[in-house]
């Protein structure tokens, strides 16, 4: 019986992987395609290429789409320099390019050098993509759409140490986020009734909130910004536009400076500082949750929350922000259908559910139950990387020293009215030039 069973499923496997080989719709006539970025693994896209199984499906595409598929390693994906070189040289690098938006993705878009979506993928073609893929604020460039498809899902979130909040008697955030009551006026009320001297000599050592200070608050000020719908710079009429002096930004940098400056609440230093037990809150990144979930470096139970909204913000709602990722494009110098392009990565990386095996928002929900105890933990992480939204124009190609400057306006109280007026007209000039502006 067992051995029926087992033949059965075998060829039902056989004739899926047969009839997605022979659905193919495109054909590359034999031809290569080259692909810089970064070579899957088992972490990011549920196939390592470099074991049996994944040689296996490299084959299987290539057969199926009647291609060669060559990897290219160079700098490109983070070096807009190295990419423009091989352009102008008559040497384009490859077919379809990774790029890292914080260091070159808004460079070569700026340059004319990627091509331009919006008409190539339609309604339709989103709906078969796995959400965790289809973060399409970061694929824009003003309002041309140049990516397709992303390969960092985490954007910024709240670590809790929950056997501190638990001793402390603090509210649960579970509760306030079910009941749309996790806003930054609760965080704040949170942050004050955690911050204490626990040993009595008259020292605060218990604080509410740890910021990495390393960063120089841009991810911190990007959440915030962001969870109150505001930004550095918005497209409005056709136009990208100097924002970040509009109230709901001053709010944002008003907010993390009062719990910095005012109620004390929130202390800039190392980040591993949180794993030490004194801290209610961290202001980071769910992939640093790998070192909060595991024992060896945190005693303390900890979980991870959404960045609050803002007045201005969505509560009740679950996001990430970030301003960075790394998107998949196509270069303008391929002789390929950008289309036909798409398919193929989408069938070599499954990133759509054409060609998935697994769900990848199962499986990296799943490798995060590793590091968790709580299911409502999952379904928040599930929210963050399944919503991710755009906190736009950090970056030095934006604003030189872009983490000196929010450094300097957070860490060093600057007034946040004279500080972001002191930078409007060089940043609309910059917008208008790279963005041509009308």
């Amino acid at each position: 019986m067992r051995r029926t069973c087992l033949v059965v499923f075998c060829l039902m496997v056989f004739v899926v992987i047969n009839a997605v080989v022979s659905a193919a719709p495109y054909d590359f006539g034999g031809q290569t395609v080259r692909i810089s970025g970064t070579f899957p693994d088992s972490s990011t896209f549920g196939i390592n290429f470099e074991d049996a199984r994944g040689l296996g499906h490299i084959r299987d595409v290539e057969e199926m789409f009647n291609v060669k598929i060559e990897w290219v390693y160079d700098d490109s994906p983070y070096n807009p320099q190295t990419f423009i070189a091989n352009v102008l040289a008559g040497d384009p690098v490859a077919d379809i390019q990774l790029l890292d938006r914080e260091r070159a993705f808004f460079q070569i878009a700026a340059e004319g050098l990627l091509t331009p979506l919006n008409d190539i993928l339609d309604e339709e073609y989103w709906e078969n993509i796995p959400r965790v893929y289809q973060a399409r604020e970061h694929f824009m460039f003003g309002d041309k759409l140049y990516g397709f498809s992303l390969i960092d899902v985490g954007g910024w979130a709240i670590f809790w140490n929950k056997t501190l909040w638990e001793r402390d008697g603090l509210p649960d955030p579970y509760e306030l986020i079910e009941s749309g009551q996790w806003t930054w006026d609760t965080l704040r009320e949170i942050a004050k009734a955690a911050t204490r001297d626990t040993d009595g000599d008259g020292i605060i050592d218990q604080y509410g909130i740890s910021i990495d200070e390393s960063a120089g608050a841009v991810e911190q000020i990007g959440a915030l910004l962001a969870s109150n719908n505001a930004a550095i710079g918005k497209y409005i009429d056709g136009r990208v536009v100097y924002t970040l002096d509009e109230p709901e930004a001053i709010e944002a940098i008003e907010f993390l400076q009062t719990l910095i400056h005012v109620d004390k609440t929130a202390i800039p230093e190392n980040m591993f500082t949180f794993l030490w037990g004194e801290r209610a809150m961290a202001l980071t990144h769910p992939w640093w949750f790998f070192y909060c979930g595991d024992p060896q470096w945190m005693k303390d139970d900890a979980g991870i929350l959404p960045y609050p909204a803002g007045p201005n913000g969505d509560p009740g709602q679950i996001y990430s922000y970030s301003a960075w990722n790394w998107n998949w494009t196509i270069p303008v110098t391929t002789k390929h259908d950008p289309r036909a392009l798409i398919e193929l990565y989408n069938a070599l990386y499954m990133a759509s559910y054409d060609y998935v095996i697994d769900d990848p928002e199962e499986r990296l929900v799943n490798d995060f139950a590793r590091y968790v105890n709580d299911r409502r933990d999952l379904e928040i992480y599930r929210g963050l990387i399944s919503n991710l939204r755009l906190a736009p124009y950090f970056n030095d190609f934006f604003i030189s020293d872009y983490r000196g400057f929010f450094g300097d306006l957070i860490f060093g109280n600057k007034d946040p009215k004279a500080t972001t007026a002191s930078i409007k007209s060089m940043m609309q000039t910059r917008f208008d030039e790279i963005f041509n502006n009308r």
